[in-house]
């Protein structure tokens, strides 16, 4: 009787339930407001602010906890991104007066034009509920909660009108941030998942150093960025540990 011959078995076990992952994607932020000590003094109208669109790259380490159920940890980096925004007011009177023509510290109407670099880290713990595989496809819903530490740097505040030219100090805010999540997963073997998601990011409010007068006649306290949230889309891949070699199984000739 020839020896028998090693036959593929079906693969149980073959993963373990911890895994890690990578990631890369698109941060799209937008700016709920901006404010300064500055909008105390007069009636400012902020007219126009935006953070632009950025690239976002990180990692992490998770833990499947049954067929529905997986917690991971990630940490990213997210790439500067150019914050703009404009304001105007109507001028008058005020106790703080950047371009004052008149001894009672009355000042002319003008407009502000603000540029700087928005830059930032994340770290979140999140959860996700697998609901199930149709043709080969999982799709889930999560959530996180974590920190977003934010960064405002180079920030540059002109005042055309009043020949006004301020610079900010660099300064950077850690906040709690929070986010959800939604995705289709596709496993293309035993150990290697292929994840692309959209995710809504919370990552709180960000603000300059002091702001002072290129000419050092005069400063305010800081530009604050308020409620930076952003829409992410991200391609990822995650890579099951654990894996093992398949066991042949003998099948004998008669």
């Amino acid at each position: 009787m020839p020896p028998p011959l090693p036959v593929a078995a079906p693969c149980v076990g073959c993963t373990g339930p911890t895994y890690l992952k990578g990631f890369i994607g698109a941060a799209n932020p937008t700016v709920g407001g901006i404010h300064s000590e500055l909008f105390e003094t007069n009636d400012f109208e902020v007219f126009h602010k935006d953070i632009k669109s950025s690239t976002l790259f990180g990692v992490g380490i998770g833990y499947e906890f049954n067929t529905w159920l997986r917690f991971d940890v990630t940490g990213e980096y997210r790439g500067k991104s150019l914050f703009i925004a404009q304001d105007r007011f109507p001028g008058g009177n005020g106790s703080f007066s950047r371009a004052s023509n008149a001894a009672d510290g009355t000042f002319p109407p003008g407009t502000n034009e603000y540029t700087a670099d928005i830059e930032s880290w994340v770290g979140l713990a999140n959860a996700y509920i697998d609901l199930g595989t149709y043709f080969c496809i999982t799709p889930y819903i999560g959530g996180g909660v974590g920190f977003a530490s934010v960064s405002v740097l180079g920030l540059k505040d002109v005042n055309v009108q009043n020949s006004s030219v301020f610079y900010g100090a660099d300064n950077t805010e850690t906040n709690f941030a929070w986010a959800v999540h939604g995705g289709l997963a596709y496993e293309v073997n035993p150990s290697v998942t292929v994840d692309l998601s959209y995710r809504y990011t919370d990552l709180g409010d960000a603000r300059s150093g002091r702001v002072t007068a290129f000419d050092g006649s005069s400063s305010y306290r800081s530009l604050e960025i308020e409620d930076i949230n952003s829409h992410d889309l991200m391609l990822g891949m995650r890579w099951k540990l654990g894996h093992q070699p398949v066991a042949p199984m003998p099948v004998a000739f008669r």
